[in-house]
């Protein structure tokens, strides 16, 4: 039996606990010095910040294992694996760690949780941590941190307005006094795919791992990205709900499905599925959306509204539908049934002038 005070104290937690869900904590820093023009790390320290990118041709594990074992015989180089880790339940904090070496022997190692951030978050939390722990070691001129986001390492040495700023303007200020005191000083972020789970990066990755820390009831951090990322799922799950009604999504509209044969849905991730298939063209994509909704220059539209132009095909067909111009048309290259977005991209490349308005001769329209 539950009884009415212990409901409202447990309403009055969920309340709070909501409230510090949902309250941005970081603030930011928009003319600090780092950031203008000139005085910016990047600007005056070009040469000493090295980024070894990901090489799609390139077998990463070899390459890597070459580049550690000349790194450990170097007694001037410091090793830093840094890993974030954002849990995919909600009730836990994203929590970020840093493991240091000098050839094999490990330094020092932490970690720590950071809150309710996105893992780009969390992973430029661990390099600040980790640069800062680097440049305290003696006896050191290069530092090499192994990341598996190289995004978090670009924006490390960003002191710009942006998510984590604070923890990019302590990178920038800490290798700043650090290049100040020797000019033949040296960062350099490497990056290492996680699914390889390589040496002291996979280490690092199960260290951060490990870490388990419910959001209590005490005011939890949060990230202005976090914050947008919540949003952005909160307004996605809604659509996707009045998406499934008829009446909202459009009586006309052509279902599609994705490679897994569930139901194509509107997703913001890479501009969406329509919009990263077909946004390098904005005539095609034109076509594509009229194609798609139905409300295209074709016979059954015209038909539909009453609009005085020719119901049927240039084929001969009475009645110019969607249908018959995907399928049955003699003039139009024809395709199986369009299940995927692949089928209409495939459709359109062959048939340039579909779902088009035709253009007057005087070039007008």
């Amino acid at each position: 039996m539950v009884y009415w005070w212990e409901e409202l104290a447990l309403n009055a937690t969920v309340m709070e606990v909501d409230e510090c869900i949902h309250t941005l904590t970081e603030s930011f820093e928009p003319f600090v010095p780092e950031a203008h023009p000139g005085d910016r790390l990047l600007d005056r320290y070009a040469d000493w910040l090295h980024f070894d990118e990901h090489d799609p041709t390139q077998d990463r594990r070899p390459y890597l294992d070459e580049l550690i074992a000349r790194a450990r015989a170097d007694p001037l180089t410091v090793l830093a694996a840094i890993d974030g880790s954002v849990p995919q339940s909600n009730q836990y904090q994203a929590a970020s760690a840093a493991i240091i070496y000098k050839g094999h022997c490990e330094l020092e190692r932490t970690r720590y949780v950071s809150g309710r951030v996105t893992a780009p978050d969390a992973e430029l939390n661990a390099i600040s941590c980790a640069v800062r722990l680097a440049v305290k070691q003696a006896n050191c001129q290069h530092i090499m941190v192994f990341t598996d986001s190289m995004g978090s390492a670009h924006r490390a040495v960003d002191p710009g307005v942006h998510s984590g700023q604070a923890f990019s303007l302590s990178v920038c200020r800490v290798l700043q006094e650090w290049f100040e005191a020797d000019d033949l000083r040296c960062i350099t972020f490497v990056y290492v795919p996680s699914a390889l789970q390589w040496d002291i990066h996979g280490e690092a990755h199960k260290y951060v791992t490990e870490l388990k820390v419910r959001v209590g009831r005490r005011k939890t951090d949060n990230s202005i990205d976090a914050l947008r990322s919540q949003a952005a799922h909160s307004v996605l799950d809604s659509w996707s709900s009045t998406f499934q009604d008829p009446t909202y999504r459009g009586s006309e509209f052509l279902e599609l499905q994705q490679p897994d044969r569930r139901p194509l849905q509107p997703s913001y991730l890479n501009g969406g599925p329509w919009l990263s298939t077909f946004g390098h063209s904005i005539t095609e994509f034109a076509r594509v959306c009229r194609c798609i909704t139905g409300h295209a220059p074709i016979g059954a539209y015209y038909r539909r509204f009453k609009i005085n132009e020719p119901h049927g095909c240039t084929c001969g067909a009475a009645l110019q539908s969607r249908q018959h111009i995907l399928f049955r048309c003699r003039d139009r290259y024809s395709v199986h049934y369009p299940r995927f977005l692949g089928d209409i991209a495939a459709f359109m490349k062959y048939n340039p002038t579909a779902f088009g308005f035709t253009r007057d001769p005087s070039g007008v329209g």
